[in-house]
């Protein structure tokens, strides 16, 4: 049973202090002197007089000394200022070390705090300058802008219609005006005149009068025709006529093909039929066959499981003999007389007795989660050094192995944190964690070794000690006359929830020349050899791989509670993707609700739906409504940025810093950022890469992205490892380079 959980924490307590003590005690002890700043007030000064006679000075104050809240008010004069002020002040002695600690960082930190406009809270566009105030900020607002934080454009045309004759169009920070058809504007860019008028202004009805010599015509635009019965242009249904090959999607004056994206098919130049979508980069996506890929399992379990047997009590060390139990996810082993009824024996090695592999003695089969599991057993024969093997990774959090028994058992776990090697371990029901050595996810090869000295567990990097524990016990559980040892590889055996301190397991790493207590095992390199979804890509760099097979989604929230509304829900969208596409066509990302309706998108798509070009655009829609597009270069093999702004009241598209250009009108655009509101206000799921299995008119492109992708989410990076759910052939930290042209 384990301790009660005071006696656990007191335990747990008892074995830092010691361990500190005995290796840095003195970088974790204040002198009395300093800790009695934490404890009582300090004594003030004898020139107390004349320093409260002034405004207190904030670096002698609260830098060069530690200073209560008190002492803060005298800086600063006032209430409002000392309380945004001084829990800020605490986080950063929180996070930086007190003052004697002489941090730069800490310096920094404090010397911020005051100032309500670093960083800057107003909208950059809007605002001329930001004033710091008491607690407080002042947007100065630019032209054209309001709002407190200069982000609202003023509509200059609700005054008088902005002095414009006849339309008056808003746009960000300015206006201007425009004319009905057949009228234009005069020099003064306000008035409108009639340019050409009909005899008979009403002989059109809806359609447009246009004289002729002795005669009129009434033109209708494009995708409309005229009746002369009813005087008006109706819509010409165009889908009717059996124009697409695959789906057709009718709108006023228009019609847009669709294609199966998901089943890799984009429309073709007579934007009719469809074609293959191809890759217009080459990307060099070769794989090592003598490499094992971490990152496969998406679900954290473990790639390939062992399991090592002895029939003497030794310490856990490595094997003459390779071990003879083994399972690897997704390409289990052949296992000799699978199907047959072995009896297990404590004799020793016989010849023969594994049918056709040696050494082992006669064990069972049995079915593992992915497949059938042979254990075998073998004789250990004591070595000093227990694992070793080359990695390489740019995932800074996951698990590279789990050696020892069940979950309540003796066992260790080498992850990464951070980017520097932890190492957990649980001994005797005590559990500990210990991180050192430098930061290894800069993906260049590393060589990591453990090794068993003297009751001391010892990590190395590249051959230089970086961690030294001590433990107490053995890692091979007794089992029915037998000791055992479970080693698991990317991936631990149980819930990460019952570490010593929760990590997310998923790697995104690549191993070589592993060493398993015994050596480098033939034929897991032979399995591995021949499935190359288990290989690494011989060649990467940082970011994430989306090789146009599948996609990955969040539960993300977008709405908020603005202090500048009160209790009103709030919503905004901010994305910001760095690609670097291999096609011209696919999803970067999408909301979807619940009922399968593509809220939101933001695409790569090669045609210009409304005037039916062929041109590489970057789209942003709603329920399948463009709002805004612009012109990228995806085929230049070069990294692209792609910003998308969608709030309350508007919605915006840039790429490479460039603005694109809107789609619909200033009521279309309300109309559909009111339809996307009410989507956000009920259950939506985020999909990076492609979308679930929706029809193909739900949304302008409906095809898995291929490329180099890193997305931002309302300021957040987005981890593929901390996703609900990814396709196991995307790559979280990982991305192969595109190829070079030979010369």
């Amino acid at each position: 049973m384990p301790p009660a959980p005071a006696l656990a924490a007191a335990l747990g307590t008892a074995l830092l202090v010691l361990l500190l003590a005995s290796e840095s005690a003195h970088t974790v002890m204040l002198r009395a002197r300093e800790a009695a700043q934490f404890l009582r007030p300090r004594q003030r000064r004898a020139y107390q007089v004349f320093e409260e006679a002034k405004q207190g000075h904030l670096e002698r104050e609260c830098i060069e000394e530690l200073c209560s809240q008190e002492e803060a008010r005298e800086v600063f004069e006032n209430d409002p200022e000392t309380d945004y002020f001084y829990p800020r002040y605490l986080d950063c002695v929180s996070r930086h070390g007190p003052p004697h600690s002489k941090s730069p960082a800490f310096a920094a930190c404090v010397q911020n705090l005051p100032d309500q406009c670093s960083p800057n809270p107003c909208n950059k566009e809007g605002t001329q300058v930001c004033q710091d105030l008491m607690g407080n900020f002042y947007c100065q607002c630019r032209a054209g802008w309001g709002g407190r934080l200069c982000d609202r454009d003023v509509n200059e045309c609700s005054q008088q219609n902005g002095g414009c004759n006849q339309i008056c169009l808003n746009k960000p920070g300015s206006f201007h005006c425009a004319c009905y058809s057949g009228y234009a504007l005069t020099v003064d860019s306000r008035t409108c005149q009639d340019v050409d008028e009909c005899a008979d202004g009403r002989a059109c009805g809806e359609a447009h009068c246009s004289n002729l010599p002795g005669s009129y015509a009434c033109l209708c635009d494009e995708g409309y025709a005229f009746s002369p019965q009813e005087k008006t242009c109706q819509d010409v249904d165009e889908c009717a006529e059996g124009r697409c090959e695959q789906a057709c999607v009718n709108s006023p004056g228009g019609y847009t093909c669709h294609c199966d994206g998901r089943g890799g098919l984009k429309l073709s130049p007579d934007m009719n039929t469809c074609e293959d979508i191809l890759p217009c980069v080459p990307f060099n996506v070769a794989k090592s066959v003598k490499s094992l890929y971490l990152g496969r399992m998406f679900s954290g379990t473990p790639v390939i499981r062992l399991r090592f047997k002895r029939l003497q009590p030794t310490r856990w060390e490595a094997a003459r003999s390779p071990p003879r139990s083994w399972h690897i996810h997704g390409s289990p082993l052949p296992s000799p007389g699978f199907g047959s009824a072995w009896t297990p024996t404590t004799a020793g090695p016989a010849s023969g007795a594994g049918e056709g592999v040696p050494g082992c003695l006669p064990a069972r089969v049995g079915l593992g989660p992915m497949g059938p599991v042979c254990h075998l057993m073998i004789l250990m024969l004591a070595l000093r050094l227990l694992a070793e093997f080359d990695f390489r990774t740019f995932d800074p959090e996951g698990v590279l192995f789990f050696a020892g028994g069940h979950q309540d058992s003796a066992w260790i776990v080498l992850g990464l944190r951070a980017g520097r090697l932890e190492l957990q371990l649980r001994y005797g029901g005590v559990g500990r964690v210990t991180s050192s050595g430098p930061v290894i996810n800069h993906g260049t090869w590393q060589t990591i070794s453990v090794e068993e000295l003297d009751r001391n567990l010892v990590i190395k990097v590249n051959k230089d000690a970086v961690m030294k524990i001590a433990v107490a016990g053995d890692l091979f559980q007794l089992d029915r006359g037998l000791y055992h040892l479970n080693l698991t590889v990317g991936g631990i055996p149980f819930k990460e929830k019952d570490l010593v301190q929760p990590i997310n397991p998923r790697l995104d790493g690549c191993m070589r020349s592993w060493n398993w207590l015994s050596g480098e095992d033939t034929t897991i390199q032979e399995t591995v050899k021949a499935n190359s979804k288990m290989q690494c890509f011989s060649v990467t760099e940082r970011g994430s791989f989306y090789p146009g097979t599948g996609f990955a989604f969040y539960s993300l929230d977008y709405t908020r509670t603005s202090a500048a509304v009160g209790t009103e829900a709030a919503w905004e969208i901010e994305v910001v993707a760095w690609i670097r596409p291999a096609t011209d066509t696919g999803v970067l990302l999408a909301l979807v609700g619940g009922d399968r309706v593509v809220a939101l998108s933001v695409a790569l798509v090669d045609y210009h739906s409304t005037k039916k070009l062929k041109k590489q655009l970057v789209v942003l829609a709603v329920e399948g409504v463009t709002l805004a597009l612009m012109e990228i270069k995806v085929c230049d093999g070069q990294e692209h940025r792609v910003a998308v702004s969608v709030q309350k009241g508007e919605a915006t598209l840039e790429v490479d810093g460039t603005r694109g250009q809107s789609e619909v009108s200033a009521a279309g655009l309300q109309e559909s950022l009111a339809v996307l509101e009410r989507h956000l206000q009920g259950s939506v799921l985020t999909f990076v890469g492609g979308l679930p299995d929706v029809p193909v008119t739900s949304a302008p492109v409906t095809a898995f992205y291929r490329g180099c992708m890193t997305l931002e989410v309302n300021q957040q990076t987005l981890d593929l490892d901390e996703a609900a759910y990814k396709h196991s052939d995307i790559t979280s930290h990982s991305c192969p380079p595109v190829e070079q042209a030979s010369p």
